[in-house]
């Protein structure tokens, strides 16, 4: 994995931490206040981490095999056997 895409991966899994503890913390000043507030705050922060998370996973994969192709292109080889059609 390459180091540019490692912030994207590491912000991700903090925000999902942290979206994790607001909504166990939101049950008690739910009760206190009696809004959900808080709930639908912490369900957004994970849910918004862990779409970021997958648009970084996304942007490693495509990198990875851009790379993959253009070292193929340089060497000649070809992964997938070419077919002839009778």
């Amino acid at each position: 994995m390459q180091y540019k895409y490692l912030k994207i991966f590491k912000a991700s899994i903090y925000g999902v931490g942290l979206g994790i503890i607001i909504f166990f913390t939101s049950f008690f000043v739910s009760a206190a206040n009696g809004g959900y507030f808080y709930t639908a705050t912490g369900i957004g922060v994970v849910i918004a981490s862990l779409i970021t998370l997958m648009f970084g996973m996304c942007l490693s994969l495509m990198d990875e095999v851009t790379d993959a192709e253009n070292k193929n292109k340089e060497t000649k080889l070809n992964l997938v056997p070419k077919r002839t059609f009778r």
